[in-house]
């Protein structure tokens, strides 16, 4: 900073330029915890301008957040595709709570439609057949416990019950969730 500056020992400032060094100095700190953060995983735009806020102003944190999309290493659309698949394929969330989860991480609504648009409703209900095959295997004798928890994971009523009878598991009262 001393040197881009080209700033000697013994000068002299005024107010207004120890206030713009101060700025800039500031910035290329919150710069630098871009990197770091950045450094351990992936984030949104968002995302990081919130971490960012927790220690610097927000002009430090939106010219940091400018400049990691300058240089390529934030990318709302990259990181949403590769968020989508992870939830989708290793979590085993549903359509619905995989688009809540990004709108959470700041992600605009038409970049989540687009990555999730490839995601058919057959992925879908082999995500919920997985997951009753696993996760809630045990719990298969209470067949509304089960219905009641992923309706809250946001899969819909009519999937669960086609899954539970694809599996020959009968449900009690079929209009309760209606």
């Amino acid at each position: 900073m001393l040197i881009q500056e080209k700033i000697e020992i013994g000068s002299c400032f005024t107010q207004q330029e120890l206030t713009l060094l101060y700025q800039k100095s500031a910035t290329n700190k919150a710069v630098q915890k871009a990197y770091n953060l950045l450094s351990y995983r992936s984030h949104s735009r968002k995302e990081l301008y919130t971490k960012l806020c927790r220690t610097f102003d927000s002009d430090c944190a939106v010219a940091a957040c400018d400049r990691m999309e300058d240089m390529g290493l934030v990318n709302d659309e990259e990181y949403c595709k590769a968020k989508a698949e992870y939830l989708i394929t290793v979590k085993k969330c549903s359509l619905g709570e995989t688009r809540l989860k990004l709108l959470t991480l700041g992600i605009n609504k038409d970049i989540i439609e687009c990555c999730i648009e490839s995601y058919s409703e057959d992925t879908q209900a082999e995500n919920l057949l997985h997951l009753l095959q696993t996760k809630y295997r045990t719990k298969l004798a209470e067949p509304q416990k089960v219905i009641a928890a992923l309706m809250r994971k946001g899969y819909r009523y009519g999937e669960i019950c086609a899954a539970l009878k694809s599996l020959d598991i009968e449900t009690e009262d079929e209009n309760q969730w209606l």
